[in-house]
């Protein structure tokens, strides 16, 4: 246009774009619904419902969750991972499931410490030697294969592998514990592991009797010996180390029962 410079062109305005919100549209506030669960705003630091596990109207202090708030987002994490693993519809890897290959010999496997517990060495793929006590807690829910090694690494017999809790026996178990059986957890029966009360590396046998569903956290607890488990008429009670409660009283899971519990 003769007589005018660019600066003089009034700029027209870019039409919007079509995934650009309206103007007028204000973000919903926090904390947010997110598939049924209030979930606070990021950086906010307020608590997760559902992180900590035990029943908030419970008032013994004993059973108390101590984790930090760091453990507990770690922990809720692991579950879900694991959940999924559970599901038998994730992709294959490199032709088979996630597996944890554990080489060891009879001695190992024989030697205890002076508190019962392992006290052999299991040799990993990718981790090299670790303590057996270590892997435990993976040893009470998992599909087993045996292998036998003779002189110079020669195979002798590869066993079948075997289902150390099966589904009927884990169907069993829920009956009966309804979820974590661990004193006030409100962990549902879909995220335990089902725990050997007897160690099996110990001859523990995988039966009913020898058998309690126990979450990621208080499994942990009693792998660590915070906690011991007896059952008593078919119910699991929990006694706490001297640690924990000097007077070692024993405990039950009343909240999935519908018994009242302090």
């Amino acid at each position: 246009i003769p007589g005018q410079t660019l600066l003089d062109i009034p700029a027209t305005p870019d039409p919007p774009r079509p995934d650009t919100p309206p103007a007028t549209t204000q973000a919903q506030p926090w904390p947010r619904l997110v598939n049924g669960i209030w979930v606070p705003e990021p950086g906010s630091d307020q608590e997760l419902p559902g992180l900590d596990p035990i029943d908030p109207d419970c008032t013994n202090p004993v059973v108390a969750d101590r984790r930090t708030r760091a453990q507990k987002l770690l922990d809720g994490l692991i579950d879900c991972i694991k959940l999924a693993a559970r599901t038998g519809k994730l992709p294959m890897n490199g032709g088979l499931k996630p597996q944890l290959f554990i080489s060891t010999n009879e001695t190992e496997l024989q030697r205890r410490t002076k508190d019962g517990r392992p006290g052999g060495i299991a040799f990993l793929p990718y981790s090299g030697p670790q303590p057996l006590a270590l892997l435990e807690e993976e040893l009470c829910d998992a599909d087993i294969t045996t292998m036998i090694l003779g002189n110079g690494e020669n195979i002798l017999n590869v066993g079948r592998t075997q289902r150390f809790f099966t589904d009927t026996q884990r169907k069993i178990l829920i009956a009966r514990d309804k979820g974590c059986c661990f004193p006030h957890c409100r962990r549902t029966a879909m995220t335990t592991d089902a725990h050997h009360i007897i160690p099996w590396s110990q001859g523990g046998g995988t039966d009913i009797s020898n058998g309690a569903l126990l979450c990621t956290v208080h499994h942990h607890a009693v792998h660590q010996g915070l906690w011991s488990i007896e059952l008593i008429n078919g119910t699991p009670w929990f006694t706490p180390c001297y640690k924990l409660d000097p007077t070692q009283t024993k405990l039950r899971n009343h909240y999935h029962h519908g018994l009242p519990g302090t």
